[in-house]
């Protein structure tokens, strides 16, 4: 260390000590003792007056300025409240602006009975859905989710497979529709989810619904059965599909061609399993599943699940979560009759019941080889009868 830094060269400085160079002078009379508080006080602010200015001299502040400083903090959290809470109104106005400019239908006054109302209180919002897609849910009638749809959307989102159960007319088209829309990637022009039907009625049905719920998603939804034009559909596949619905031959033909690329579904849903597991379905199911990835998720709806399902369930499903909301096979509220009479008193009996009864609308259904036979009795009765293929 240099010496200099401390101590005076030799012969200079008014020092005393040892190697000054001077003999020992009495300086008393010259030299005056500074008062030690005078230093502090002419180098260091008052700690009275300047203690706000150099806070960081003094650690152990007073109380007065504890208390200013625990009165800003109470202030910085209520700023920050006030700030949360003016956010959260922002974000409800915003929500309830939205909800302002859809066009909702009157709602529906028909009575209601538990199969419908017996819910857990939920809103579809629950599942943080997408905006658009929640448009398209409100402005087609729906105000809360149905039983089944409660049980059914949150799972279904997640990715599990689904075995579900439920009676005809409780929403169970809603309820694989919702999430199979919500899941489909809009930028990824391949098709993503396919819904499988027994019936050219129901894919028809089935793929409005999916319409009129995305309608506001840049989803493309296609419908294909059997007895239409195959050209048709090829054309169709050539340009971006996302939601497939249709029965089981056709898709799997158009498969089979190349045509219809799965390769990149991961939901296969299956409206009316029983049916499709019936001997004329279940093969080509069966043959359809393996064009499909093997991580797909499979959801399978339907009133009744004879031992086929069962069967189909152990062999693709992957431990499926399992919904059953059927305690009776008839909507309550319902009462079935039940007349039985031989094969030449039907048409008599159903003149019988139309004349007696008045229902509107009213529909029978008969094997395809008899619904001409039985269109034209009912027209010689001078019933009113149209008919669906």
């Amino acid at each position: 260390m240099n010496s200099r830094a401390r101590y005076p060269p030799p012969g200079m400085g008014g020092g005393g000590g040892r190697g000054s160079g001077i003999p020992n002078q009495n300086l008393s009379g010259s030299y005056q003792q500074r008062n030690a508080n005078n230093h502090n006080n002419s180098q260091m602010p008052n700690n009275q007056n300047n203690n706000n200015n150099y806070p960081n001299y003094y650690p152990n502040q007073p109380p007065q300025q504890q208390w200013l400083r625990r009165n800003q903090l109470t202030s910085e959290s209520l700023v920050d409240e006030v700030e949360k809470t003016v956010q959260s109104e922002a974000v409800d106005s915003s929500s309830q602006d939205w909800k302002d400019q859809l066009k909702i239908p009157p709602p529906d006054t028909r009575f209601r009975t538990e199969d419908v109302t017996a819910t857990k209180g939920n809103e579809f919002e629950d599942y943080f859905l997408k905006r658009e897609l929640l448009m398209g849910i409100y402005e087609k009638g729906f105000e809360r989710p149905s039983p089944i749809q409660e049980e059914s959307i949150p799972i279904a989102l997640t990715g599990s497979d689904i075995l579900a159960r439920a009676k005809n007319g409780t929403g169970k088209t809603a309820a694989f529709c919702i999430p199979a829309l919500e899941k489909i990637d809009q930028d990824n022009n391949a098709i993503q989810v396919v819904i499988l039907v027994p019936t050219r009625e129901l894919a028809l049905q089935t793929s409005q619904v999916c319409k009129e719920l995305g309608k506001n998603l840049k989803v493309q939804v296609m419908v294909t059965t059997g007895g239409t034009s195959l050209k048709d559909d090829i054309m169709r596949l050539y340009q971006p599909v996302h939601l497939l619905v249709g029965t089981p031959g056709r898709i799997l033909d158009l498969a089979k061609r190349g045509i219809c690329v799965l390769k990149d579904c991961s939901m296969l849903i299956m409206d009316e399993a029983d049916k499709l597991l019936s001997p004329e379905f279940q093969p080509s199911v069966q043959q359809l599943i393996h064009f499909m990835p093997a991580n797909r998720q499979i959801l399978m709806f339907s009133a009744t699940f004879p031992v086929t399902v069962k069967d189909f369930k152990d062999r693709f499903l992957h431990k499926p979560y399992v919904i059953n909301l059927m305690d009776e096979l008839t909507l309550k509220g319902i009462t079935q009759y039940y007349a039985f009479v031989e094969e030449r008193q039907k048409v008599h009996c159903l003149n019988t019941l139309f004349s007696k009864v008045r229902l509107s609308p009213e529909a029978c259904s008969s094997h395809f080889h008899r619904w001409y036979a039985l269109t034209c009795l009912l027209t010689a009765s001078n019933q009113p009868v149209n008919y669906l293929l």
